[in-house]
């Protein structure tokens, strides 16, 4: 059924609009009933609304409407629109001005004929046929399906309840899914510093769950993980040029060293006491520096003066050879001595100016070169010392035997290894992006690995999986019988051309005619010509055995239905319920000709309940009441009213003075009953009492006048306040006030000044408690029947006295 129908353009009408329909008490917004009766003035839209609907049969829409745009929404949430509407399978039937001129052309073209249709007509054989394969498929009636029908039914509910678990279990994976690559803060598209993809997405999230699930995916452990967290947090350093320098002094001066420290002098000439005491000779060759640029001068020490003889001595004590070993010793150990402060103040470069890849390689690195280093400072003070020790005995000369600790050799490879360490961070700088989209990419799929575990996504998959199994193996079962009975139907509708009885439509728009608008004298006639071998069926519309050419206005309108209702039986129509429109079925008739299409629409579609869904529009307000007269479906039924605004219409519900009322008196006796029960008079209610002279006057006028129709003389008294006061009877007091207050309250002719003081609501209650009472009195019947009308149940009257 439809359930919503948005028409947003036309070309004329732009937002023509049923979902704006609400219930004003509790703002609901009204939907489309099983059974719509849908008033509308003439170009409100009745007939645009019909053409959509009609679209829905023909798959076929006006080519005069530029860029339309529309929307129909079914009970199973369907939407139909302007760019699907030719690919929906509803059932729907519609009589509008468009059927009227495609189907009965003559209407407009008095040459042309009736478009002919085919009901069933009688074969034994091949209706035996069908009958056997009908039985095979069982019944097919929504409330109750047999054998075929029933089978596919079950499997229906089956593959809808599988499809649905189906559904809840991929949307409930799709969102987990959706919620990690893209949703909150902790998604791997909001935390893109740290993954490394700002436009993350599920797509790319599934496609990194297929690799980490492939045996070809290893996992990082702990401390690769922290590595990588630090890793994406550097920038680019500069690079590091220092180098390490390494001469060996050791192992270049060694030889000399060696040679020098063992080096014997003669002692001949020597003084012995020098010799045998060092200390006592480093004294004495310190006096002897000093004094020797001045020989004559006194002792600095003792202040006498230093014999030649003694000087001679001296001198050849501190001979030339001596002073020889003296100076080559010093120069060496001032070589060692600013090795070993060049190795003191020599510090291995900060990690800190390395990347973090390579602190690990450079701290092991610092480590061996400081062990190796200790090692050569030592070897280099071992050696230091042996020359203090020669320079201090100068005369004896020492043999040195001392193996080296430090390897030259392992030096030179850390230092080759500082290199490499060196040269790699400075190319690591070319590299630095892709290490850090690296370092992103472990970090992120280990993210992926986690959340895959959290949620057993292979567990859901599986799942997911099975259910797919099961629902394919469900939805092939049932398409294999619905191909069968699909089959199995083209055989019956195949068998049923067979029957096909072009004269038996024909007759069906007859008995219509006759059954229902009594015209003996205008027949629908099949007749069959001859065309380029090919036997043809016609319809011609025959008045007294001739063709009918100059039809009235009416008698069209009444073919036209007639025709519209025996489709209904056709071969395409037997047997369904269709979803109905019927656009104003009363054209050019008259009363009686709008009951009689009103008693076929009810004799034939509602008492038989032949129709799924159902539209009724209407502008002519007798037509109105015939249809609240229709047998319609209890709590599945509702009337509207379609207005035109400018360039717009609005469809909203049919207010309650042309829904409630049949008839103005009916609607005027509301009111007077309201006015005499009100409990207290309010801003809402106030109205009733300012129009009451109206309504009053004339409601009395329709009541009396079909209470006493016959003549009164208008000479003597106004011959309604005749009938008032014969109609009150004794109670000419009530009589005398019910007509002043008609009288004055509905004119200020000559009374201007009445309309300058407000209304005496107490005197208009009494006044219409009259009214009630008095009719209660006359004719309780006719009192009672009114107070159905407008909803209200058997009451106990307060009189009111005087």
């Amino acid at each position: 059924m439809i359930k919503k129908i948005n028409i947003n353009n036309l070309g004329l009408y732009k937002n023509f609009q049923w979902d704006t329909i609400r219930d004003v008490p509790g703002n609901n917004i009204k939907e489309l009933q099983k059974e719509n009766i849908i008033y509308g003035r003439n170009y409100s839209g009745k007939t645009t609304l019909s053409r959509i609907i009609r679209a829905l049969e023909t798959k076929e829409l006006s080519s005069k409407y530029l860029n339309p745009e529309f929307e129909i929404l079914l009970n199973d949430n369907i939407i139909i629109n302007q760019g699907n509407y030719k690919e929906n399978a509803l059932n729907v039937r519609c009589f509008n001005d468009d059927f009227i001129k495609e189907n009965l052309s003559f209407i407009v073209n008095p040459d042309s004929h009736i478009k002919p249709f085919a009901v069933l007509g009688e074969n034994s054989e091949i209706e035996s046929q069908i009958e056997f394969i009908k039985t095979e498929l069982g019944v097919n009636r929504s409330e109750d399906r047999t054998l075929k029908y029933k089978e596919l039914d079950d499997l229906e509910t089956l593959v809808a309840s599988g499809k649905s678990e189906l559904t809840s279990l991929r949307r409930n994976l799709d969102s987990q899914l959706m919620n990690k690559a893209t949703g909150g803060g902790d998604s791997i598209k909001q935390q893109h510093l740290k993954f490394g993809d700002i436009n993350y997405n599920k797509a790319k999230l599934q496609q990194e769950i297929n690799f980490i699930l492939s045996p070809s995916y290893e996992n990082i452990d702990s401390t690769r993980e922290a590595l990588n967290l630090i890793q994406i947090t550097e920038v680019q350093k500069a690079n590091v040029n220092r180098k390490i320098d390494f001469e060996n002094i050791y192992n270049k001066r060694l030889p000399d060293v060696i040679s020098w420290l063992s080096k014997p002098l003669l002692n001949i000439n020597k003084i012995t006491a020098l010799l045998t005491d060092v200390y006592l000779n480093e004294w004495v060759k310190k006096g002897y520096e000093i004094h020797a640029d001045d020989r004559t001068c006194e002792c600095k020490f003792c202040g006498n003066f230093i014999q030649e003889s003694r000087w001679l001595e001296l001198d050849n004590h501190f001979d030339e050879e001596s002073k020889t070993i003296e100076r080559s010793l010093s120069v060496f150990k001032q070589e060692i001595q600013m090795e070993l402060d060049k190795i003191m103040s020599f510090v291995f470069p900060n990690p800190e100016v390395f990347y973090l890849n390579f602190h690990t390689e450079l701290l092991d690195c610092a480590k061996n070169f400081d062990l190796e280093i200790t090692k050569y400072k030592a070897d280099l003070i071992h050696l230091l010392s042996k020359i203090n020790e020669r320079l201090t005995t100068i005369h004896k000369p020492i043999l040195f035997d001392y193996k080296p600790t430090f390897s030259e050799e392992k030096i030179n490879e850390i230092i080759a290894n500082y290199d490499d360490i060196r040269n790699r961070n400075n190319d690591y700088s070319h590299e630095l992006s892709d290490k850090i989209n690296e370092a992103r990419i472990e970090l992120r799929r280990l993210e992926v690995k986690r959340f895959v575990d959290t949620i057993q996504y292979s567990v859901a998959q599986d799942n997911i999986t099975a259910k797919e199994v099961e629902y394919d193996g469900k939805e092939l079962e049932k398409n294999e019988l619905k191909k069968y009975i699909l089959l199995k139907e083209k055989e019956i509708e195949d068998l049923s051309r067979q029957l096909n009885n072009e004269e038996e439509g024909a007759r069906k728009v007859n008995e219509y005619l006759q059954n229902y608008f009594g015209h003996q004298n205008l027949e629908l006639q099949a007749i069959e010509d001859e065309v380029d071998s090919d036997k043809k069926i016609k319809f011609n519309i025959i008045r007294n055995g001739n063709i009918a050419y100059h039809l009235s206005e009416g008698e069209c309108s009444i073919i036209s239905f007639c025709y519209f209702m025996a489709k209904l039986d056709d071969i395409h129509t037997a047997g369904q319920k269709p979803i109905i429109l019927i656009d104003d079925p009363i054209s050019s008739l008259d009363s009686n000709h709008i009951f009689y299409i009103y008693s076929l629409i009810n004799s034939e579609l509602f008492m038989k309940d032949r129709y799924k869904q159902i539209f009724i529009s209407t502008h002519n307000l007798d037509f109105l009441k015939y249809l609240k007269r229709l047998k319609l479906t209890k709590n599945q039924h509702e009337y509207f009213i379609i207005n035109r605004y400018q360039n717009h219409s609005e469809i909203t519900l049919m207010p309650n003075y042309l829904k409630n009322y049949v008839t103005e008196f009916n609607y005027l006796f509301e009111n007077i009953y309201k006015c005499a029960n009100a409990e207290i008079v309010t801003d809402e209610n106030h109205h009733l009492y300012y129009n009451f002279g109206n309504n009053a006057r004339k409601f009395l006028e329709a009541l009396l006048f079909y209470k006493y129709p016959s003549k009164i003389d208008n000479q003597t008294q106004n011959a309604n306040s005749k009938r008032l006061l014969k109609y009150f009877g004794e109670d000419q007091q009530a009589a005398t006030l019910t007509d002043r207050v008609n009288n004055e309250l509905s004119h200020l002719e000559e009374i201007f000044d009445r309309g300058m003081n407000p209304i005496e609501i107490p005197e208009l209650k009494k006044v219409a408690q009259y009214i009630l009472d008095k009719m209660k009195v006359k004719d309780e019947e006719q009192y009672s029947a009114l107070l159905e009308s407008i909803g209200v149940g058997p009451e106990t009257t307060v009189r009111i006295h005087v």
